[in-house]
């Protein structure tokens, strides 16, 4: 067996072996007989609300394809990437808009490669200001929107400074160049920095209100603050199917960070993470079979 197929298999047995060690699963029966409808329908909406914004985003670069047809892409996107290893799923991105409106594949690489890089921005930001508020609560935890200021104000200072150096070394960084100064502007920078805030702001609010259905009294900073940390484990190498193990080991270090037990950290983690998976799963299905009405609509017109 190659490494690349062990470590997946591997991350999920150890994932169950923590499972029924803290009784997860019976555990989870008891959020789930309690669950609270209106909160569900709320973190619902939200959510989707998420796609909009993030269709809106991408609107600003491809005005020619109408919102609707670029939140079910969305829909698919997300639900590739949510399932897929370290971020493979960004692939579907550029060949859907490929195949559905023609968008050259390396021109919708460089707009996704631009919104990810807003979404960093956005993230480091919220979850510096949510990490500011439960530290003043919890003062030892003060450390960690510092060590993430600093880092990440190095890490744009080497980036800019490095993608200066091979500007005109490397094609590909040449075509970045190229297609950011013929489209960024500082009316649709801004636009778009308002669509990636607004995208993790309602992302975070939906997060809230899928505790609140469970009975998880967490306060949104607090929220915010956890699910940092299960979002940070999408981009790790060592990841399996479905993000299940990984992502619930991020959420439960940061619900552990509040002062969560293990044991019931790990059932939230777990319940938290079934919730994203269906909502995304639900939207994925409804934005496939919309791309598909509509294909199907061009064929025959």
């Amino acid at each position: 067996m190659r490494i690349k197929h062990f470590i997946p298999v591997a991350v999920a047995v150890i994932f169950l072996y923590f499972l029924f060690k803290y009784g997860v699963f019976w555990k989870l029966k008891e959020i789930f007989s309690a669950l609270r409808p209106e909160y569900l329908i709320l973190s619902l909406l939200f959510y989707t609300s998420t796609y909009i914004f993030r269709a809106l985003r991408f609107s600003v670069m491809f005005p020619s394809i109408p919102v609707s047809e670029l939140s079910a892409v969305m829909g698919v996107h997300t639900f590739f990437n949510n399932l897929l290893p370290f971020r493979s799923g960004e692939a579907s991105f550029p060949i859907i808009l490929k195949k559905l409106f023609g968008v050259d594949a390396a021109i919708s690489s460089v707009a996704l490669l631009l919104v990810r890089v807003l979404d960093v921005l956005s993230l480091s930001l919220l979850f510096s200001i949510s990490a500011f508020v439960v530290a003043t609560q919890k003062t030892e935890l003060l450390w960690i929107p510092l060590l993430i200021s600093v880092a990440l104000l190095g890490a744009l200072f080497v980036g800019a400074k490095l993608l200066k150096k091979l500007k005109d070394k490397f094609s590909v960084v040449g075509m970045v160049f190229s297609f950011l100064q013929g489209f960024v502007s500082p009316s649709n920078l801004l636009r778009l920095s308002a669509f990636s805030l607004l995208t993790w702001l309602f992302k975070f609010i939906s997060f809230f209100f899928i505790l609140k259905a469970g009975g998880v009294e967490l306060s949104f900073f607090q929220t915010t603050f956890a699910s940092t940390f299960g979002e940070l484990t999408s981009i790790l190498p060592v990841h399996s199917i479905g993000g299940f193990g990984t992502y619930e080991a991020g959420l439960t270090g940061g619900f552990a960070l509040l002062g969560i037990k293990t044991d019931r950290a790990l059932t939230v983690a777990f319940y938290f993470h079934l919730l994203l998976l269906l909502m995304s799963a639900v939207l994925a299905a409804l934005g496939w079979s919309f791309l598909s009405f509509r294909l199907k609509k061009r064929q025959g017109a």
